[in-house]
């Protein structure tokens, strides 16, 4: 595919802020893990200052999996069928973040709902990168959605999660054209791209805001 269209991304931030000692950040995927990889990538660079401390994953054959062993970075596998309850579950993934002492937990293609529990255990320390210029098109199906409703504009966006879904504050959005001939593949494709660029963005200024404090009165 070719990857030169048009996209406007806001805000758009210039550059990465620098954190001593680097951020630390706990992955949580479902899938192919692209946009974790796009992390590791920046980090094994020095771009980004974080550490990936953990990848937390529900699926035991997700792609991301593969990606955490060649980088080196821990993992594990926490499935929810093998729990008699949502709340022991999440417990698990929690306790796991909290021993990793993650100071950032990033939703990167994790296709599970969290409970208000979860939330308040890292408030306003979770973002989730969503493939629809949110408030539209919220739910596991936005670029299906997008297509249906033949929306002219679709993008992604990075917020911050709340108990509502997909309702978070918005920390950066990119949004792009839908031509006439696109398909949930190629559209897909496109924002894919997009997200590689404001995942790690929207990293750096969440990463920010909790190391100043910030967070505590936003």
């Amino acid at each position: 595919m070719d990857k030169s269209f048009n996209y406007i991304i806001s805000p758009e931030i210039s550059e990465f802020r620098r954190f001593s000692p680097k951020l630390k950040i706990g992955v949580l995927a479902s899938g192919k893990g692209t946009n974790f990889q796009e992390l590791i990538n920046l980090s094994e660079k020095g771009e980004l200052d974080i550490e990936i401390k953990v990848l937390i994953t529900n699926k035991e054959d997700a792609g991301c999996i593969k990606r955490a062993e060649k980088a080196e970075i821990p993992f594990k596998i926490i499935i929810d069928k093998c729990f008699t309850q949502k709340d022991l579950f999440e417990l698990e993934i929690i306790n796991t973040l909290i021993n990793y002492d993650v100071e950032l937990v990033v939703m990167a293609g994790w296709m599970k709902i969290v409970t208000p529990y979860f939330i308040s255990k890292f408030k306003n320390k979770i973002i989730n990168i969503h493939p629809s210029l949110l408030p539209a098109y919220k739910g596991g199906s936005a670029i299906k959605d997008a297509l249906l409703n033949a929306s002219k504009i679709t993008g992604c966006s990075v917020h911050f999660v709340e108990e509502q879904v997909d309702s978070g504050s918005l920390i950066i959005q990119a949004a792009l054209s839908i031509l006439n001939d696109d398909n949930i593949e190629t559209l897909s494709k496109k924002i894919q791209i997009l997200e590689h660029k404001i995942l790690p963005q929207s990293i750096s200024h969440a990463g920010f805001l909790i190391r100043s404090n910030f967070m505590e009165n936003y």
